[in-house]
């Protein structure tokens, strides 16, 4: 890790901050939040044996006088991380996108391999219309049987800088993000644990965010005219979705990105078309990275006045019912995808760069996606 003049550092390609999380060593199988993770801090006023306040963990991930990283780490990251999620010691091998026990696909993907059959997409069409008049009953997205060599990821080797896309805010000036940052594991997830859903810090490390934006509902008059809305911002004081009642890492249907283990938010009731406080607070925990993709109603026809990411396709919505919404984790994973993109879905650019060529680097990256090329669009949207 790194903090301070030298940061925790990241590299987010797309909105989803990724889910890869630290090891105490020493342990039996550990599921990511819970084991080694959790915070053993003593409060105020209390009274604790070291024993039972993490005494055992330290050595497993710190060395006092002979560390090879900072913060006294014995390892650096990710092959830390490694000890422990890639196979050996914790159910979730983040590396190969997998629960190592039973070779069932994690939910997020994974660094270097996923089982995500972005091929066998399916969308099941009802009879009654539904919203927007698509009558869609069921959608999914299978998983391999075996996993596949990923062809996007969150890039955590704590060494390739890059660029964090939508970093920053509205600007009428091209500027695709905060460029020359390099992720870390510890940029995402706080190792000692903190409670919150994945250990997700509230803010990633190394954001920069002062300012969360969102465009709100286009309002159109009496005489059918669309006015553009004001921008709205909050305080960038995080986002912290509350920790799952029970932890499930895995998944047979890509399309359900629902976690109805995780509770709303303290004091703040869930609305009607809300299903769990995972999927009402996981897009605008992606934007306290990428700030300039989190957009409301209407964003697709309202010029937003920034030069890059001038329209922009919904992105704040929640899930009912198992139904499919335009959400960040709707359509992107958030540890690496191994689907395939192209044509001109491989062409695609990056945010802000020129048209890519098949000797382009990044052609074919396919942005963190559930569905081979762009079939993420048709699994909403029947055309």
């Amino acid at each position: 890790m790194r903090n301070g003049s030298r940061a925790v550092k990241k590299l987010l390609l797309l909105g989803v901050g990724s889910a890869l999380m630290f090891t105490m060593g020493g342990v039996g199988p550990a599921a990511a939040d819970n084991g080694p993770h959790v915070s053993t801090a003593v409060g105020a006023g209390q009274t604790a044996l070291i024993t039972n306040a993490g005494g055992g963990r330290c050595a497993g991930c710190h060395r006092a006088h002979t560390a090879k990283a900072e913060f006294l780490l014995k390892a650096t990251q990710p092959a830390l991380c490694y000890t422990c999620h890639a196979g050996a010691g914790a159910s979730t091998n983040v590396k190969d996108g997998v629960n190592a026990f039973t070779n069932a696909a994690l939910r997020g993907g994974g660094f270097e391999n996923a089982k995500i059959d972005g091929a066998g997409a399916t969308k099941t069409m009802g009879t009654v219309p539904g919203a927007h008049g698509l009558p869609i009953a069921s959608e999914g997205v299978p998983a391999l049987p075996a996993s596949a060599a990923v062809t996007s990821k969150h890039q955590i080797d704590g060494t390739t800088t890059g660029t964090i896309w939508g970093n920053g805010a509205i600007s009428a000036t091209v500027n695709p993000g905060k460029a020359g940052v390099t992720l870390e594991c510890g940029s995402c997830h706080d190792p000692h644990g903190n409670g919150n859903y994945r250990i997700l810090r509230p803010i990633p490390v190394d954001a920069g965010t002062l300012t969360q934006t969102v465009i709100s509902p286009a309002v159109t008059s009496a005489t059918g005219v669309i006015t553009t809305p004001a921008e709205l911002s909050a305080p960038a004081t995080g986002v912290s979705i509350p920790d799952a009642t029970s932890k499930v890492y895995t998944t047979s249907n890509y399309w359900d990105v629902t976690d109805r283990n995780v509770p709303n938010v303290a004091g703040v009731a869930l609305a009607t078309t809300e299903t769990d406080g995972y999927i009402t607070n996981v897009a605008q925990w992606c934007s306290t990275c990428h700030t300039r993709y989190l957009a409301g109603s209407g964003s697709y026809q309202i010029n937003s006045g920034d030069a890059v990411f001038t329209y922009r396709h919904r992105s704040n919505r929640n899930n009912s019912a198992g139904v499919s919404r335009p959400n960040c984790i709707q359509c992107h994973v958030s540890h690496g995808s191994n689907v395939s993109m192209s044509g001109d879905a491989a062409a695609a650019s990056l945010p802000g760069g020129a048209t890519l060529a098949p000797t382009d680097a990044g052609y074919g990256d396919s942005k963190l996606l559930r569905v081979n090329n762009r079939g993420t669009c048709v699994m909403c949207h029947n055309v």
